[in-house]
């Protein structure tokens, strides 16, 4: 079954300004002197400038091709997207060998007509189709074209806030909602301004704002700035974890009896991305709304005592936002992070113990000025940088790999929080929190349940805006009929390894149906024989 990514892309009408066909004098510069090299995955001239010549009807070609390098952009405050410098000033460029752009013509093979001098016909095309080019690339195709000639420069000063939206609309496709409310929810006036009520009300107007996401221009709203600081969400934090993450699943797979030809940095497919990007961006939205956030500095005293939100509240609106095999998305990248998190907090134990002798020139009996029983609270603490978000995270987790420096930032972070969160024995997506919300507030998609709905796997499609599509693995669980059911409330053991991510392709070649097949049996026996979902129902009936 092929794969199918839709993305809402708005098109916008360019303001052209003709002076820049002439924009090659300019500066008394020629184009090999402003000009740097390219990438080493991308030095072969046909791999951009051949690419960049391609057929204008086809844009999700062009984007797809500035995606092969997932290094993180550390220079974003410096980059393109604010920057009015001349290419040639431009910091943290990515092209980084010495060949110029004339040097990338003369590589180019004299028998090969449609690459041949391409740099040139690309620079004489009228300012309007030089526009559509620029519109069709994702941040990487533009940065790297933009930079390396003052032609294109030029052409995106004139119309840079034009390309700056369309580039964010290309580059996150239908993710842009999620995206969007990311950076406005993790905001220091959000931050400083939530209360019980306020969360419950941007809650329910999320849900309304999310119903006609499709039917709006979700950038209108948008300045540069920020669309420069999501932009740098999504390359330095968003796309590294999901690769630390499909690694993490993957080898938890590969442990299976049952599975073969697994690669734990086999490339991943394109909705398999897409299915963990969302869950990521997802996972950052409870944090900022029901968590301590990224600016825990706000959040008075050491310890919270308390979300703004409560627990079966939070089940409930997440319900009502998410298919249920979306819920077992987030469920799978929380098991993820919180694994992390546990990792983390356990290797800074000793750090802060009394017993540490770097607190030796302390006096005693006291317990010594900035030691923290990590221990007794570990769940505590985990959830307190857990809830954090995920860019705090990924510092701690994957950018620093000085101990002592991690030590230095969790002295000042360190926060304990006392209720559960997403996981956990009480947590919003936990068990006994389901059940609670279904006797509490019975949903419409509980009666699908009991009704046992039709549910087919319809393909790997990633777009639900015009119908439902779970993927292969959760249709071949609940038998192509409807559940309500996730996590360790139905089959156990099967979201560390993320089974709701992957492709159909994956799970014929890996094995994985087998150990689907497998745990469903087990469970079957421990329910002697029942489907979980009637086992479900008759032990809420006696509640």
């Amino acid at each position: 079954m092929d794969t199918i990514i839709t993305d809402n892309v708005i098109h916008k009408t360019p303001a052209i300004d003709n002076t820049i066909v002439e924009a090659s004098t300019t500066d008394g510069s020629n184009l090999s002197d402003e000009s740097e090299s390219l990438p080493a995955d991308q030095s072969n001239p046909s791999t951009l400038w051949g690419i960049l010549l391609a057929d204008s009807s086809k844009p999700s070609d062009l984007s797809e091709s500035t995606l092969a390098d997932d290094s993180k952009l550390s220079d974003f405050s410096e980059s393109i997207l604010t920057d009015d410098s001349g290419p040639s000033d431009l910091s943290g460029s990515v092209l980084t060998d010495d060949s110029s752009l004339s040097e990338l013509s003369e590589s180019l093979t004299t028998d090969d007509t449609c690459y041949s001098h391409s740099h040139t016909h690309l620079e004489t095309l009228p300012a309007e189709i030089r526009f559509q080019i620029l519109s069709f690339l994702d941040y990487k195709g533009l940065k790297a074209l933009v930079q390396a000639s003052p032609i294109y420069h030029e052409q995106y000063l004139v119309d840079r806030d034009l390309l700056l939206f369309g580039c964010l609309e290309a580059t996150l496709g239908s993710l842009l909602f999620e995206a969007s409310v990311v950076h406005e929810t993790g905001s220091l006036a959000f931050s400083e301004a939530r209360t019980s009520n306020n969360i419950l009300q941007f809650c329910q107007s999320l849900k309304e704002r999310r119903s006609s996401s499709k039917f709006s221009n979700l950038t209108e709203d948008i300045t540069r700035e920020d669309a420069s600081d999501m932009m740098a969400f999504h390359f330095e934090v968003i796309k590294p974890f999901a690769k630390h993450y499909a690694e993490w699943a993957l080898s938890n797979l590969a442990k299976e009896p049952e599975a073969s030809h697994t690669k734990v940095d086999e490339p991943l497919s394109e909705s398999e991305e897409f299915r963990i990007i969302r869950a990521l961006y997802r996972f950052q939205i409870c944090c900022n709304l029901f968590g301590l956030g990224p600016h825990q500095d706000h959040v008075s005293g050491g310890y919270q005592s308390y979300l703004f939100v409560k627990i079966r509240k939070i089940c409930q609106f997440l319900e009502s936002l998410y298919h249920p095999w979306e819920l077992e998305e987030l469920w799978s990248i929380n098991l993820f992070a919180e694994e992390k998190c546990t990792e983390c907090i356990k290797s800074i134990e000793w750090d802060f113990h009394e017993d540490n002798p770097r607190f030796d020139r302390q006096g005693r009996p006291w317990t010594p000025d900035g030691a923290i029983d990590i221990r007794t609270y570990d769940d505590c603490y985990m959830r307190g940088i857990l809830t954090r978000g995920l860019r705090f995270l990924h510092k701690i987790m994957y950018e620093i790999q000085d101990h002592m420096v991690v030590v230095r930032i969790m002295e000042n972070n360190l926060v304990m929080l006392w209720p559960e969160f997403l996981g956990g024995c009480h947590g919003a997506l936990q068990v006994t929190t389901r059940h609670d919300r279904r006797l509490d507030y019975p949903s419409a998609t509980d009666k699908r349940e009991k009704l046992r709905d039709p549910l087919p796997f319809r393909g790997d499609i990633v777009n639900n805006s015009d119908g439902e599509y779970p993927p292969l693995a959760w249709t071949i669980l609940w038998g192509g009929t409807y559940s309500n059911m996730l996590g360790g409330e139905g089959v156990s053991h099967i979201a560390e390894w993320g089974y709701v991510m992957w492709d159909a392709a994956r799970l014929e070649r890996t094995g994985a149906k087998e150990v689907l097949a497998r745990r469903w049996r087990e469970t079957s026996r421990l329910l002697l024989g029942e489907d979980p979902r009637e086992y479900n129902d008759r032990y809420l009936a006696l509640r």
